[in-house]
């Protein structure tokens, strides 16, 4: 009895209020009203009652007029039609198991309902995207908006959406195997449809009832609430009720032994399922005639069934229904002796198994109920005047706390910042005073230097005096020497040191500017010392003008000629 009512596809409509059914008389006058109508306004209210008129009987149909209306309601800024042509939209693309434009829809719905102050509307959108959840096998996330839905619905107080929003809590816990929960679900849908003359909900709650009873094998109860079932859904013309009622009754006589008519049954609620074209619905028909075969025996068909139901799963993204597939194959194929394909699908139904995670789904759902219990006595109990006061204080402390975080995150930020520019203050000293040291260093070098050429004029004054001509080449080489020591010792000691302070100097500026010389790049080092024109004239030994026609040709080949550009900082953000 495993795949009986497994995942009950009652109907999740759309809550735009009762469904009435209207006579062919009144398609016919709607369709003339619409080609006679040129106002947008106008002819976007008489496309939604169409849609609204062949939600249930043809939804192909309904989706042409639905995409209709938007397109109106759009052009003409008529925000209302487009807003409920987005929620029909929604539950119609929904039932077509085209999940993407269905969420969509229901999203830009409650959106738009929410900015034009429609409660009714809002509350249909979000039923809708629980809807979506619940088809999609999440029943953990549907559940979470339907109590959402029941607390917006105490406001409203519409008893068909109540209806509605019972029956998808039946649903879901239904497709839990939570069948005692589910039952009292569907008993207070089905009494509150009675109560309010609601047809379409005591169809629906009659086949649910059956539902539950069928699984615990009470298949008298079955028989009689199908019957009643039928007999409404056939008046009202309903085929997607039906199809529900026809499988269910497949099913019943399935328990029965009675194989005739229970394949009968299946196969009608299969073709009507395709008249629909519910992809899901589909899929879930496939997957029990599948296992209706493997019951008689029939291997063959049952695996090509399967195979379909998988594929269309997979298609889908129908994680319940692939689950239920590929067990079934397993076990074909176990049975054929085939351990390897047995294994395949095995594994495959395990890990939708692990992915569905029904077990974590109950307990989430066990305390969503209580929560939502607890939620009802306190609001029960509060007046209007402590709700207001609630809400105040509610938002003030929100309003308090966010303003600590802020000024938690602001002074976290100062605090932060101050750090950097103190650590930066910090490298600027440290560059500062070592760019002290190495000028310091530099004119130490250079009174040393000028020492060397001062004893090395005086030789020269003695050279000059000196009789033999020996005495005047060792006088002479000794000068040299002094000159060439003096020089190298002063350029070797300064590029040593620059390259300690200001490592990347030289690199940087080559990368960017290539065609520098060696005299160059020394005197953008000097300058990058902040060395003054005479400083360098007196280090260098060159006149005052050179050192100015080299700066000059320097900006030049910098690209900062003509311009207000200083050459230190510039070179100083080298």
């Amino acid at each position: 009895m495993k795949y009986f009512f497994h995942g009950i596809l009652f109907s999740l409509f759309c809550l735009t209020g009762l469904q009435p059914v209207y006579t062919q008389t009144n398609i016919d006058s709607l369709e003339v009203a619409l080609q006679i109508e040129k106002n947008p306004v106008e002819k976007t209210i008489i496309l939604l009652s169409l849609t609204k008129e062949f939600m249930s009987v043809n939804q192909e149909k309904a989706l042409e007029y639905a995409n209709e209306a938007l397109e109106y309601s759009v052009k003409s800024g008529y925000r209302e039609g487009e807003l409920r042509s987005l929620n029909f939209l929604g539950e119609l693309y929904k039932d077509k198991t085209e999940i993407t434009k269905a969420m969509d829809c229901a999203i830009k719905a409650e959106t738009l309902a929410e900015q034009l102050d429609n409660p009714l509307q809002k509350l249909s959108a979000i039923y809708t995207l629980g809807n979506i959840y619940a088809k999609l096998g999440n029943f953990e996330k549907s559940s979470e908006i339907y109590y959402k839905c029941l607390r917006l619905n105490e406001d409203i107080n519409d008893p068909v959406l109540n209806v509605r929003i019972l029956n998808s809590f039946g649903y879901v816990n239904h497709n839990l195997n939570n069948y005692d929960k589910a039952l009292d679900f569907y008993f207070k849908a089905l009494n509150k449809s009675k109560e309010i003359g609601y047809s379409e909900g005591i169809a629906k709650g009659l086949n649910n009832v059956a539902a539950i009873y069928g699984i615990k094998g009470d298949n008298q109860k079955v028989s009689k609430y199908l019957s009643e079932a039928i007999a409404l859904n056939i008046k009202e013309h309903k085929d997607e009720s039906l199809a529900m009622n026809f499988h269910n009754l497949g099913y019943n006589f399935q328990v029965l032994k009675e194989y005739d008519s229970a394949l009968y049954y299946l196969n009608k609620s299969y073709e009507l399922y395709q008249k629909l074209n519910d992809a899901a619905s589909v899929i879930y028909s496939k997957t029990a005639l599948a296992e209706f075969y493997f019951e008689v025996g029939d291997t063959e068909k049952c695996k090509e069934i399967a195979e379909e139901s998988l594929k269309g799963a997979r298609q889908y993204g129908l994680k319940r229904y692939l689950l239920s597939s590929s067990e079934l194959l397993s076990k074909v194929y176990f049975l054929e002796n085939d351990s390897l394909k047995g294994y395949k699908y095995q594994v495959l139904a395990l890990l939708m198994k692990d992915s569905i995670n029904i077990k974590k789904s109950q307990t989430k759902l066990s305390a969503l109920e209580q929560q939502y219990e607890v939620d009802s006595i306190a609001q029960k109990r509060q007046i209007a005047q402590k709700r207001r006061n609630l809400i105040v204080i509610i938002l003030v402390t929100s309003l308090i706390f966010i303003i600590i975080i802020i000024i938690l995150m602001l002074s976290r930020m100062r605090i932060k910042a101050r750090s950097v520019e103190l650590e930066n203050d910090k490298l600027e000293m440290s560059l500062e005073l070592r760019n002290k040291e190495l000028t310091s260093n530099v004119m130490s070098i250079m009174k040393k230097n000028n020492s060397l050429w001062q004893i090395a004029r005086k030789l020269k004054s003695i050279q000059k005096e000196a009789v033999k001509d020996e005495t005047k080449m060792a006088i002479r080489k000794i000068t040299k020497e002094l000159n060439k020591a003096a020089k190298d010792e002063q350029w070797e000691e300064f590029e040593l040191r620059f390259n300690q302070t200001h490592s990347d100097f030289y690199d940087n500026l080559l990368d960017k500017y290539p065609k520098l010389t060696p005299q160059e790049l020394r005197l953008c080092a000097f300058l990058r010392l902040n060395m003054t024109t005479k400083e360098i004239s007196e280090l260098t030994g060159q006149r005052t003008s050179t050192i100015e026609m080299a700066r000059t040709r320097l900006r030049k080949k910098l690209n900062i000629t003509n311009t207000q550009t200083n050459l230190v900082a510039f070179l100083t953000k080298i």
